[in-house]
């Protein structure tokens, strides 16, 4: 055992020895980190290891997310040959400072915030001159939204790469894959979008103030919004609470001349409830439009969202109005007690008929005879009576009239309010409808 634990030992030591004997005759007094090795062209190869979505900044249009890129070139000063030197291994991990790094970054980037110091940076060393490095870090970068179909939008982030010194003669990158998509724990959005596909796209950008063309890959992040919080948060109650509202202006709490509220002051009578609920509903409404307006870019266009609130708002303000001319008619003809014209009652009510009431003539036929004197006195007495029958019966027949002219616009106008109530809700889900998808 102890034999056994000595030769372990020896194996280590010599191991060691044949990789600081490598080192030495790669990195010699000849090898420069701060210079590229030569001056022909170096592609890196850029290959995403790992994408977490962290946040989406909505009002100042940025993401911030987690990220790891693989980065792979050749550097022909630091390869060996594996059969003239000790070292057997086919890799060899060094400390990235001490090789030339290109200087490959997010060049679209707000901030960068590096999870590892760059002292602690490690990088792998082939045999044939291949060093793969890697760039794990907190990253910020602008995001121009499209918010014309929020909460249902898809939104297409742009993550770009390349050299920022050397122009594409002597730094080009490229990708190892065209497409990405989504795998748990590596490519991955949060609770609020989720990831689609990150594809790439290769270009060369002419530089006006350098006169040169620079080599860039663009990662094209493609992530599509989560709607049931809106939904439930802001569209499901804005739609409840425009139906409730609904029902209440064409549901009156009276059918007598109660149904509209008095103004002594300015001797005026009006709907107050239903303004009131109006009101009230406007006012939930404009917090909706606040919430929406608060989480979205000020843009010249609004969301989807956005227009949904305001249709509603015109909805309801129609419905307001329809409630309104309704009852200040419900006022008028009954204080006027005017009569229906006949297209409407056949319109609305289908069937009206005019009930008449006469009054029976009073027989003066009499087999009986009687002085001349009491016949004068009874004709005069018979006459006022007549005349008394005449006036109590128009009086009648005009009350009945009144009474008549109320009730059947009162059955009209109730007939208009389910009218009214049913065409307004139909709006009000039709613009759910158009909204909702």
């Amino acid at each position: 055992m102890l034999w056994a634990f000595r030769l372990l030992v020896v194996a280590v030591v010599i191991e060691n020895s044949n990789t600081e004997t490598l080192l030495r005759q790669l990195f010699n007094q000849t090898y420069d980190v701060d210079m590229k090795p030569s001056d022909d062209l170096t592609m890196v190869t850029i290959t995403p290891n790992t994408f977490i979505l962290l946040s989406m900044d909505q009002t100042q249009e940025t993401i911030q997310y987690s990220e790891e890129f693989l980065l792979k070139w050749f550097d022909p000063i630091l390869s060996w040959n594996r059969s003239a030197v000790a070292y057997d291994k086919e890799w060899l991990k060094i400390e990235a400072s001490r090789v030339w790094l290109p200087d490959v970054i997010i060049t679209n980037s707000i901030s960068i915030d590096e999870l590892l110091d760059k002292d602690l940076q490690m990088a792998d060393l082939r045999y044939n001159g291949e060093i793969r490095t890697s760039l794990p870090a907190v990253v910020s970068s602008p995001c121009p939204l499209r918010i014309e179909n929020f909460p249902y939008d898809v939104q297409k982030c742009n993550i770009s790469m390349g050299s920022w010194s050397f122009d594409r003669d002597f730094v080009a990158v490229n990708s190892s894959v065209d497409v990405l998509w989504p795998q748990k724990g590596r490519i991955e959005g949060n609770s609020e979008w989720e990831l689609l596909s990150i594809t790439m796209v290769r270009s060369d950008n002419y530089d006006t103030l350098m006169e040169s063309w620079f080599s860039e890959v663009t990662y094209i992040v493609t992530l599509k919004r989560k709607p049931v919080y809106y939904v439930l948060v802001i569209q499901a109650p804005t739609f409840i609470l425009c139906t409730i509202t609904i029902f209440g202006l064409f549901t009156p709490n009276s059918n007598e001349d109660e149904r509209l509220s008095k103004f002594p002051a300015f001797n005026l009578r009006f709907p107050v409830f239903q303004v009131e609920l109006c009101l009230n509903m406007f006012a939930a409404i404009s917090m909706m439009l606040q919430l929406v307006s608060d989480m979205m870019p000020k843009a010249s266009r609004l969301p989807l969202l956005g227009n949904y609130i305001i249709a509603e708002v015109f909805v309801v303000t129609a419905a307001t109005i329809a409630a309104i001319l309704i009852q200040q008619v419900h006022h008028h003809v009954h204080t006027s007690a005017i009569r229906p014209p006949n297209w409407l009652r056949r319109f609305v009510l289908c069937d009206c008929r005019r009930r008449r009431n006469s009054v029976s003539e009073v027989s003066t036929t009499s087999s009986v005879e009687v002085p001349e004197q009491a016949i004068q006195s009874f004709t005069i007495l018979k006459t006022s009576l007549h005349q008394t029958a005449i006036l109590v019966r128009d009086t009648l027949q005009r009350m009945s009239s009144v009474s008549e002219n109320q009730l059947l616009w009162l059955k009209i106008l109730d007939k208009t309010d389910l009218l009214c109530l049913f065409l307004f809700q139909m709006a009000n889900v039709v613009v759910t409808v158009i909204y909702w998808r």
